[in-house]
C-alpha cells in the first residue's frame, strides 16, 4: 500500500495535467490597423528620396530652353488667337542670335550710294531684291527652288488666286523667277522684310526659311501670322525731282511669297538690321492703351501708358508690317502700327509698305 506522501504526489501530478488540457477562455488582443497616413507619408518620403537621387545623378543644364510664338489660326485682318511670345534677352557674347532682323533698303547701303539702285537707269522702279547665297561667301552663287505642285497652290492662296498678281509674280522677268522662269524660284528676298537667323559665321548669317518638305496652310502661315516666313514684294524707285528713294507695292497690288529654300541660304550681316535687344526701356510718344493681346488693332483700354511715361519692353510680336511689344505693365502696346511709331522704340529700316 502506498504511503500518504506518494498518494499526494500522484494527485498533484494528475491535477497539473488536467489544468494544462483545459482551453483558455481569454479574449485575444486585436492587432491594431495600419494607419493610412503613415503609409502615405512613407511613400512620399520614398518618392522624394528617389527624386533627390535622380536629380543628383543628372548632368547640369548647359542651355536654357526657349519658347516660340504660336501663330494665329485664321487668315483674316482680325484673327483670334492666344499668343505665346519668346522673351529675347541679350547675351554679352552670343554665338547665335535668334532675334528678329529687317532686311535693309537701298537707301541704307553704301553700295547704292544710299539711294535707289535705279537712280542712274532709265527705269525708275525695280524689285528691291537681296540675294541669298548657298555658302557664306559671295563666290558661292545662289540657288533655285522648285515651286511646282502644292507649293504653287500655296503661293496662289497667299495671293487670293488673283490672276493679275500671279501673272506678274511668276513672270520670267520679275525677280523671283527671273531668267529660269516658273517654277524655279531664285534664292532672294526683298527690303524691309523680317528674317530670323539659324547660324552666324563671321560676317555672314544663315537665315531661317520655311520647311521645304511640305507647304503649310495659307490660312495659318501668312504675312500677318508669320512675316518672318511669308514675305512681301517690294518695289524701290528713285524720284529724280526730289532725289529721294521711294518704296511701293507693284502696280498689280499687294503680293506675297513664301520665304523658302530647298537648301540652306546665307546673307551678309551688313544687309540686316537687328531689332533692338531686349529688355529695353521705352517712353511713350502719345497716350497708348496696354491691351491683353498684340493686335490686330489698337483697342481702347483703361490701362494706358501715358505720354512721357517709361516702361520696360520684354517681347516682340511682329504681324505683317506692324510690330507689337509686351511691356512689364502687363500687356501689349503697338511699337509701329500702320507706319507710325508710338514710343521711343524705332528702327532705321522701315517695314514693307502697307
Amino acid at each position: 500500500m502506498a504511503s500518504p506522501k506518494i498518494k499526494l504526489l500522484i494527485c498533484l501530478t494528475t491535477l497539473s495535467l488536467l489544468i494544462g488540457c483545459v482551453p483558455a477562455f481569454v479574449t485575444p488582443t486585436p492587432i491594431p490597423p495600419i494607419d493610412p497616413i503613415v503609409i502615405g507619408t512613407f511613400m512620399i518620403q520614398t518618392a522624394n528620396a528617389a527624386s533627390t537621387q535622380t536629380v543628383a545623378a543628372m548632368p547640369p543644364l548647359t542651355s536654357t530652353p526657349t519658347s516660340t510664338p504660336t501663330p494665329r489660326n485664321t487668315y483674316t485682318p482680325e484673327p483670334s488667337f492666344t499668343p505665346v511670345q519668346p522673351y529675347l534677352f541679350p547675351s554679352p557674347t552670343p554665338p547665335l542670335n535668334l532675334g528678329y532682323y529687317r532686311v535693309k533698303h537701298d537707301a541704307q547701303l553704301a553700295m547704292y550710294d544710299f539711294r535707289s539702285r535705279t537712280y542712274d537707269f532709265e527705269r525708275n522702279q525695280t524689285p528691291e531684291i537681296v540675294p541669298l547665297y548657298l555658302l557664306p561667301k559671295l563666290t558661292s552663287g545662289s540657288g533655285r527652288t522648285n515651286m511646282s505642285g502644292r507649293w504653287e497652290g500655296y503661293i496662289n492662296m497667299l495671293n487670293d488666286n488673283d490672276e493679275r498678281k500671279l501673272k506678274y509674280l511668276k513672270s520670267p522677268i520679275t525677280a523671283l523667277f527671273n531668267t529660269a522662269g516658273f517654277p524655279q524660284m531664285e534664292s532672294l528676298t526683298m527690303g524691309g522684310n523680317i528674317v530670323t537667323l539659324d547660324e552666324i559665321q563671321g560676317d555672314w548669317a544663315r537665315v531661317h526659311t520655311m520647311d521645304y518638305s511640305s507647304p503649310p496652310s495659307a490660312g495659318e502661315v501668312n504675312y500677318f501670322t508669320r512675316p518672318d516666313l511669308v514675305h512681301k514684294f517690294v518695289i524701290v524707285g528713285w524720284r529724280k525731282s526730289s532725289r529721294i528713294t521711294t518704296l511701293s507695292n507693284p502696280s498689280q497690288g499687294v503680293i506675297y511669297y513664301p520665304f523658302v529654300s530647298n537648301r540652306p541660304v546665307w546673307v551678309q550681316l551688313d544687309r540686316l538690321e537687328s531689332f533692338p535687344i531686349l529688355p529695353m526701356e521705352i517712353t511713350a510718344n502719345v497716350d497708348v492703351s496696354v491691351q491683353p493681346e498684340p493686335g490686330p488693332k489698337i483697342e481702347e483700354n483703361k490701362l494706358k501708358l501715358v505720354e512721357g511715361t517709361s516702361t520696360t519692353l520684354i517681347a516682340y510680336y511682329p504681324s505683317g508690317s506692324d510690330v507689337w511689344g509686351r511691356v512689364t505693365r502687363g500687356g501689349w502696346i503697338p511699337l509701329i502700327f500702320k507706319g507710325r511709331y508710338y514710343t521711343s522704340w524705332s528702327m532705321a529700316t522701315v517695314p514693307p509698305p502697307q
